[in-house]
Parts: structure tokens; sequence; C-alpha cells
């Protein structure tokens, strides 16, 4: 049986470790530990790993294990390799899946199977430990169901790191595997990929949504002025985490220019820097911010991308993500012919380079500018 030991942490609150020990011929040789936050998730580790040991060669399998690279040792090889780190996404799933049973597997027991669990799992809403072990809780493990768009993030988050990551744990990979396995899940529906959007705001939902966030900021000044953030979201067309970063020495107010740092690419994000044009409304939005930070637009994404759908919920407009302003920029500089309609001129306010995805976010709805004499614009 396994061992809990309680102890006393700093803050006065309590931790326990637990404990399991195995023996052959009279000598220990496979000790397990983790520490929680309560004395009932210890007691359900220690059943769990107990229960797991007992079949037969178990034991064997796992102290072998120990000894080689398991996914989540590769998956650290793979990060520490990484001179400029990931983005959010990617970093969060490849923290996500060190943290399920599937990082404790080792990469040499690794067959297409495995990669195949692992999509079913996350399918079927399996929750991996929290990082903070202080928020462990049984509720935390009810099942949560994902969408099948959803394990293809995982999914082909884990396949850089199965099909680079190799040569960095000086380990062979199990490619051909993944490959198979991928087949499979699409086959069976376990994965697939997202669904190309093409909701774009009607006029009347954006004329409440800037009324409502109008109103809120007259109220209180010290509120995010989400009405200039919109703004300069339908003239900059520029992603909200994008905007919230520019700092004022990134903008040329002779030259009309904005230069975005790190401009979100598929291939290669971090030192993509690009240097932007500015539409006549995107200047004024600009102009009418004052200079009381190094940022033009000083708030959070994440704080941007909550307000906009608590307001959106408020008003009951349905299906609305603030990224879609994004669509509805690109597809408004067509409609209004930004640049002459020209593709190559559009491209140089939007940042997209030629080979890029600028095409998923056009959708034609009209001639010319529903924004017209729009009463927000002043």
């Amino acid at each position: 049986m396994g061992t809990i030991m309680k102890r006393a942490k700093k803050d006065g609150s309590q931790s326990y470790t637990a404990t399991v020990r195995k023996k052959q011929k009279g000598k220990v040789v496979l000790t397990l530990t983790e520490t929680f936050p309560s004395e009932r998730s210890a007691k359900r580790w220690i059943n769990q790993r107990e229960s797991e040991l007992k079949t037969k060669g178990a034991v064997d399998k796992v102290v072998k294990a120990k000894k080689r690279k398991t996914w989540s040792d590769v998956i650290d090889d793979y990060c520490a390799a990484s001179p400029n780190g990931f983005g959010k996404t990617k970093t969060a799933n490849l923290a996500y899946l060190q943290r399920l049973d599937f990082g404790k597997i080792a990469v040499d027991d690794t067959d297409d199977h495995t990669f195949f669990q692992l999509a079913q799992d996350l399918l079927s809403g399996i929750q991996a430990p929290p990082a903070d072990k202080n928020l462990e809780c049984p509720e935390h493990y009810a099942l949560n169901p994902r969408k099948p768009q959803t394990v293809n993030s995982y999914m082909a988050t884990l396949r850089t790191v199965v099909r680079y990551g190799g040569p960095i744990s000086r380990i062979e990979m199990p490619f051909t595997e993944f490959e198979t396995a991928k087949l499979t899940l699409m086959h069976q529906g376990y994965v697939a990929r997202s669904s190309k959007r093409n909701r774009r705001p009607k006029l009347d939902e954006m004329n409440r949504l800037m009324a409502y966030f109008y109103e809120n900021y007259t109220a209180d000044t010290r509120r995010v002025p989400m009405h200039k953030i919109v703004g300069a979201a339908i003239a900059l067309a520029h992603r909200q985490k994008a905007l919230s970063l520019i700092p004022w020495r990134d903008f040329d107010v002779n030259k009309a220019r904005l230069t975005i740092r790190n401009m979100k690419h598929p291939r290669q994000t971090a030192g993509n820097d690009v240097v932007t044009w500015i539409t006549e409304e995107g200047m004024k939005v600009i102009a009418s911010m004052p200079r009381s930070d190094e940022r033009i637009f000083p708030y959070h994404s994440d704080t941007i991308s909550r307000r906009f759908t608590e307001a959106c919920k408020i008003l009951e407009i349905d299906d609305l993500h603030f990224h879609d302003l994004r669509h509805d920029a690109i597809s408004r500089f067509f409609e209004v012919g930004l640049g002459g309609g020209s593709r190559d001129k559009i491209q140089k306010y939007t940042g997209h380079s030629p080979d890029g995805s600028l095409s998923r976010y056009i959708h034609i709805e009209q001639e010319g500018d529903k924004y017209e004499g729009w009463t927000w614009w002043p």
C-alpha cells in the first residue's frame, strides 16, 4: 500500500505527499511520489497507481519507462530548444499534453493506438490535473467533451513535436505511427478542421455595440474605451492582440504607417515585423487616443475579448466574435475599392504577405461603404 505524509505549508495550509513503492527481491525498484492539496486526491492517486501496477509485468514496464524519455520529457526538450518560444495556444496545448497520462508514456512504448487513444480521451472530455494543484478538486475531473476541431488543435501541436523533436531529444520518433493514427481519426470524425467563418456584423449590431460601449465609458472613464477599440478594429483591420501591443514609437504620423511587431504567421511569428499602411479613419482613431501610456491602445487583449463577448451577450447579438471585425474591415476595404481595389495595395493595410491567407477574410456583401457617414466615426 502507498503512504501519505501530511505537511504544513508556510501559509498555514496543508499538503499531502503520496508515495507508492514497489520491491523486487527485497529491494525497492520503483518509487512514485506526488503532492496534492487534499488527502482525498492523494488517496485517489495511490489507488490508481496501485491498480495500474497490479497487472503482470507492469512494474518492470514502469521502471524501464522511468529510465527512458517520456512524452513530457521530449516536450520539455522541444520547448527548451526554441529560442523564441511559441504562441499562447501552442504553449498551452503542449503544457496540457504533458499533464495528461499521455505525458508519462515512454516514447519507445508509443504506437499508433497510443495516439488514437489520446485523441479519443480528449474528445470524450477527460481532464488533465490542473497546473495549479491548489485548484484540484473532484469536480475538476468531470468529463467535459471537446469538439473534433479542438482535438485537432491538440493533435496538430503534438505533430510538430513528433516531426521535429527527434534530433533535439536524440530519440527516434514514431512519425509513421502518428500519421497512421491521424488518418484513422479523420476517417472516424474524431478530428476535424475548423470551419471558415464568414460572419460580419450588421450595421444595426455595430450601432448597438457602439452605443453600449460609449455609454459605459462616459459613465466611468476609468473603463476600457471599447468604442475606440472597436473603431480601431474596423479602421485598421488588425487583430486584438496586435492592437493592444502597438507602441507610439511604431506609429509614423508623417507617412501614415504602423509597424506590427511579431505579426502572426503560420510558420514564423517571432521576428515577423511588418510595416502597414493606415486608412484615413485609422489615423483619426489613433489621433483621438491620449499619449498617457507607451502603447496606443494600452489594454490587455483578453480584457478586450471579454468585454466584447459580455456586450454581445447583454445585447443578444448571436455568434459574433471580436475577430469577426477583422473580417468586416478587410471585406470593407474591397467593397470601397481601397487603393483602387488592388489586392496588392490592400495587403499593405492588412499586413498579409503575397502568399498569405488574405482570401479567408474576404466576404463581399455589397458595393460601396456600409459605414459611409457612420454616426460613430467622429
